[in-house]
């Protein structure tokens, strides 16, 4: 007669039960850390030579030095210089891009072109473990070159703003209208995007000048042909920063002065604008 040994078929079970359940842990964990390199991989853009995501950068910052008719003073010093373009870095979101232009005498917009263009590519604080394994040696490179060798990045920016020059026009309307055509219209950007411009806000070219005190008249600026010609929208899409710097020869800076960019930037659109004055 056979001998049933029910005590170990239900340790048997038992153990079979233990090792399912194991084996389904397992695929639960190789599902998880899976899926989270998988969203990793989603949500960190491969980068550029500028350090900027391949498709587009998030949204662009863009700085304007004016830099025309240096020879008489120099609005801005170096070190000044340095600090602002500091702080303005700081503001740049990750995977955005900081690009600074001079303003020279340029009155037809044809050679504008940024002397200096790069993208945050964020701190590795900013990342979580798995995205710190993920970072490449050489996307620590451009956090690096971020983080600690910016003075460096901007010496060329630097260099272009002291040079002196002797400038027969001041053409800040038009490149306001190139880098928005540039800069602006053509990027899909998921942030809003950021104008600062660094000026004596004293517009000079033959069709329009400031030097004709009338003319610094925003009802009067509309209805010119000039107007038009050199009208784009920021589309609500652009916060602008303006930063008023006086010359030595005049008064610039004051209420008119403000009062005209602020309804300017207004009828083209700005999302917000701030006005400072500086050196004052």
């Amino acid at each position: 007669e056979r001998i049933i040994m029910p005590f170990f078929d239900d340790e048997k079970k038992l153990q079979d039960q233990k090792g399912t359940i194991l084996y389904i842990l397992i695929v639960i964990i190789i599902l998880v850390v899976g899926g989270l390199f998988f969203y990793n991989k989603i949500v960190t853009p491969e980068l550029d030579a500028d350090a900027c995501p391949v498709k587009g950068p998030y949204s662009e910052h863009v700085v304007l030095f004016d830099q025309t008719d240096t020879a008489k003073d120099r609005p801005i010093v170096e070190v000044d210089a340095r600090n602002f373009i500091e702080e303005i870095k700081k503001e740049v979101p990750q995977y955005s891009r900081l690009s600074i232009y001079v303003i020279t005498d340029d009155p037809e917009g044809e050679n504008i072109n940024p002397i200096k263009s790069v993208c945050n590519p964020g701190s590795v604080d900013q990342l979580g473990d798995l995205g710190r394994w993920g970072v490449t040696v050489t996307v620590k490179k451009y956090r690096e070159n971020w983080e600690n060798n910016f003075s460096e990045i901007i010496d060329p920016v630097i260099d272009k703003m002291m040079e002196r020059t002797t400038s027969p026009t001041s053409p800040i309307f038009e490149m306001i209208n190139a880098v928005s055509i540039n800069s602006f219209k053509h990027s899909k950007s998921k942030d809003i995007h950021k104008l600062i411009i660094f000026s004596d806000f004293m517009h000079h070219t033959n069709e329009y000048s400031f030097y004709d005190q009338s003319n610094i008249n925003i009802e009067k600026f509309k209805q010119t042909s000039y107007f038009k010609q050199i009208y784009t929208s920021l589309r609500k899409n652009a916060d602008v920063d303006l930063y008023c710097y006086k010359r030595l020869d005049n008064s610039q800076c004051g209420t008119e002065i403000e009062t005209f960019w602020n309804k300017y930037f207004q009828e083209i659109d700005s999302n917000k604008l701030d006005f400072h004055r500086i050196g004052t």
